[in-house]
């Protein structure tokens, strides 16, 4: 097999094997006996409970809904509303040209949603009973979603990101908080109740077709405070082999594979790749080599390996310098308004890709530092980064 040919066949927010594990197991929940306390709701008592200010996200919830990022007339849903908090908040914010929809298993909670909103005068609030396994909103529906403290509650959370992605719009987005699951830090209740931690629910949530845009590290102490946006992964089809579909385990909606059985030289835990990069490409497309190493990751994923089984470093240079620039200075020097590589690198990133451009080469092309994404590093140049790297026990691959 020629350079050529592996490229093309391998390189065509981490976490695939706990997504495909829940995926698998759609059947049965996740967590039996989850939400027994919320079958019939005395939401009085959790009123008390939840609207208080030793409650992190309700002593900070102003700075929760200024970061999410809400405009007038959008549509949001809170998803696993319970007293309703946050669903009077983003009334307010989203004003009477917009709309809330207060989703919840329990009819107790959407009771008195709609009881405390009518008392404040809010008129924009609709109420939406879910299912253990569906959110129950309609399709295209849903600018963004608030799941807050709830996702550790969904018993069969690939079917119901799957109903939350047919229920947003295209370029919608989901904003999730939930409890920092980490031993030695976490307290005993929170190791108990919930049942994994932020990057088993991310790489569920990227599963079921979304990529992570954001993540605001400083917002929440006990909490984190992550943003996705919804992917487009209708499968993709190989004009050579009509009606393959493509499957996307660990990149979203990026470099697709074909899932293959019985065929030699598979993936192998423990390689580390360094990826010299210097293809162009047109402006509206995404970067090729940006989306061989999703598909490389993506091939790992197929094989039911994880992320972090492969260490990948990819070094941007020549007519592929322009790939990382902001979007301002990506509308300033090709016309488009926003750079279409900045999500498949956020995305790349999350799942551990290195990802840098040569300075040298920023330099050859008149790029500023302040031109380039905030969340790409800058190297000295790309051949010191792929000797380093050469040094540390990569393996280099060109890609023209």
């Amino acid at each position: 097999m020629t350079l050529r040919t592996f490229l093309r066949v391998a390189f065509a927010t981490l976490g695939f094997f706990f997504a495909a594990a829940t995926t698998m197991a759609q059947e049965t929940s996740v967590k039996p006996g989850i939400n027994d306390a919320f079958r019939n709701p005395d939401a009085k008592e959790f009123t008390e409970r939840f609207e208080v200010e030793s409650r992190e996200v309700y002593s900070r919830r102003k700075e929760i809904v200024a970061a999410c990022e809400i405009k007038p007339g959008m549509a949001v849903a809170d998803i696993g509303a319970g007293t309703g908090l946050f669903t009077r908040l983003f009334a307010e914010a989203v004003g009477p040209e917009g709309k809330v929809l207060a989703v919840d298993i329990a009819q107790n909670f959407l009771d008195h949603i709609e009881k405390s909103a009518r008392e404040v005068g809010l008129k924009n609030v609709e109420t939406v009973l879910a299912s253990v396994d569906s959110t129950g909103l309609p399709p295209a529906s849903v600018d963004l979603a608030f799941i807050c403290d709830t996702y550790h509650h969904f018993e069969f959370p690939h079917k119901t990101m799957t109903s939350l992605h047919r229920a947003l719009k295209p370029g919608g987005r989901v904003v999730l908080i939930d409890f920092r699951r980490e031993p030695g830090r976490s307290t005993d209740w929170v190791l108990d109740h919930v049942r994994a931690g932020q990057h088993v629910f991310e790489s569920e949530i990227i599963a079921a077709g979304f990529r992570k845009v954001s993540e605001n590290a400083d917002l929440l102490k006990e909490n984190y405070f992550v943003v996705f946006e919804k992917a487009d992964i209708k499968p993709a089809t190989d004009s050579k082999a009509s009606g393959t579909q493509r499957v996307f385990p660990i990149i979203a909606g990026y470099g697709g594979v074909a899932p293959r059985s019985g065929t030699i030289e598979p993936p192998r835990a423990g390689a580390r790749v360094v990826i010299d990069a210097t293809l162009g490409g047109k402006p509206e497309e995404l970067n090729k080599s940006l989306e061989r190493v999703a598909r490389l990751l993506n091939l790992y994923g197929a094989a039911g390996l994880k992320g972090s089984d492969i260490t990948i470093a990819i070094v941007l240079h020549g007519e592929a310098t322009g790939t990382v620039l902001g979007d301002a200075a990506y509308q300033t020097k090709f016309g488009p308004e926003k750079n279409p590589n900045l999500p498949l690198i956020r995305a790349l990133q999350a799942a551990g890709v290195e990802v840098s451009v040569c300075g040298q080469a920023m330099a050859n092309h008149g790029y500023a530092d302040a031109d380039i994404a905030a969340e790409i590093p800058i190297s000295t140049s790309a051949l010191t980064t792929v000797m380093n790297k050469q040094a540390d026990g990569y393996t280099t691959i060109v890609v023209p």
